[in-house]
């Protein structure tokens, strides 16, 4: 048991890097389908002022 403490360490330190790449991955893929969200909406609203254009 002489190396009880630097072995909670190395987990606690193990499992807190992991936490912050899960939580990295999930922000990249959030921010990713957002800006595609907010790309499809820009080209829907930019077709719907093209027809409103082309009816006057």
């Amino acid at each position: 048991m002489k190396y009880a403490g630097l072995i909670e360490i190395a987990l606690t330190f193990g499992g807190f890097i992991i936490f912050i790449i899960w939580q990295m991955r999930s922000l990249r893929r959030d921010i990713r389908a957002r800006e595609d969200r907010e790309a499809k909406e820009a080209a829907a609203e930019t077709a719907k002022n093209e027809q409103s254009t082309q009816d006057r």
